[in-house]
């Protein structure tokens, strides 16, 4: 049995180093339904940042409805609500979720 131990620990060690996990690939992009952002108190907050207003009037339930489903992107090339998400914009706002999404969450009021 220990002839099998120093066996099986002499494979590990020149197996080397177990490869590194690749980064975790955000959850959340510009592409996810509002109202799925809205279920995470982090891009709740994110939201409420870059769209003041926008989640509370998500809230309501003929907005809600007529913009079930609908996404930052597609607002973006809704011609009467995307004008000011121009590329560069949008640009801004997939590298702040991304960043978002990495930073620790802040610990609750108390």
């Amino acid at each position: 049995m220990r002839m099998f131990t120093l066996m099986l620990a002499a494979a590990v060690l020149a197996a080397g180093p177990a490869p590194a996990q690749a980064p975790a690939k955000p959850k959340y992009t510009l592409e996810t339904p509002i109202h799925d952002l809205m279920e995470d108190p982090k891009m709740l907050a994110w939201l409420d940042k870059h769209f003041p207003g926008l989640s509370e009037r998500m809230q309501d339930p003929e907005v809600g409805t007529i913009f079930a489903g609908v996404s930052i992107h597609g607002l973006s090339i809704d011609p009467d609500h995307g004008r000011a998400l121009t590329p560069e914009v949008m640009a801004r706002l997939k590298a702040s979720i991304e960043k978002a999404q990495e930073e620790p969450a802040a610990p609750p009021a108390s």
